[in-house]
């Protein structure tokens, strides 16, 4: 039998990434983590999603996972969907995010470039503006380039969808993350997700927001163990990115 460990915490945590502001989430806004081995239950499955459903069928591992971890927050919100989708589409404003690396016990930077691309070939930066125009951003797919502190040049696709309620935001790596010589991480083997819908439209505006992380690496100890704590990094700072946003 695989085993499933859930953890529920209303404080915070302490041992990942946080936003420039180097500030936890707030004591009342709800974490929920999941170690789940086999992905059979998910901490997903009571909420009222469609594009939950859609994101992890349809952009999903070819292979069985070295990781998969999901996280849920609840946050305060005034802005309008629209909002929220130029959030969600403005991705230089994740340059310059920080976190805390447990190993060097010091705040770093995780993203010294952010910026969608033309292609994976040519790497040409392409205007924010051209992606924001749109009323909506279902349905666009991209490139972005993220200059990733640990992990060097990560290339992805980007995916958005839409609803009234619901926006999701798609990363599916299309080139491969080398650590030194070790090709550690193949294309098509990185996913993570982004999430965010209305908890209750009818009388509120605010936000759950879920986020996880599929990945599948090269069977190396320490290079899984690195991997590990940067994957579960990267998806406690992508939240605290849209949290430091939402409440501008």
């Amino acid at each position: 039998m695989k085993k499933l460990f859930l953890i529920v915490s209303v404080i915070g945590f302490s041992n990942f990434a946080f936003t420039a502001s180097k500030k936890a989430p707030a004591p009342d806004s709800v974490q929920a983590f999941m170690v789940n081995s086999d992905e059979a239950v998910s901490i997903a499955d009571n909420l009222n999603s469609t594009l939950i459903p859609k994101v992890n069928s349809e952009f999903s591992l070819k292979t069985e996972a070295s990781l998969f971890r999901e996280k849920i927050f609840h946050l305060e919100n005034t802005k309008s969907m629209a909002e929220i989708s130029q959030i969600l589409r403005t991705i230089s404003s994740m340059e310059g995010i920080e976190y805390y690396s447990t190993g060097d016990k010091k705040w770093e930077t995780l993203y010294h470039k952010a910026t969608f691309i033309d292609s994976p070939e040519s790497k040409n930066p392409v205007e924010e503006g051209e992606v924001k125009e749109a009323l909506s951003s279902d349905g666009k797919q991209l490139y972005a380039l993220l200059e990733d502190n640990s992990l060097g040049t990560c290339v992805y696709q980007v995916s958005y969808f839409e609803t009234e309620n619901e926006i999701a935001m798609n990363f599916f790596l299309v080139e491969p993350i080398k650590l030194g010589p070790v090709k550690a991480v193949k294309p098509e083997n990185l996913v993570i997700n982004l999430v965010v819908l209305k908890e209750n439209p009818q009388t509120s505006d605010n936000l759950t927001v879920y986020l996880n992380v599929r990945a599948k690496y090269v069977k190396i100890s320490m290079i899984e163990n690195r991997l590990n704590k940067s994957f579960e990094r990267r998806i406690d700072s992508m939240y605290s990115w849209f949290e430091d946003k939402i409440k501008k």
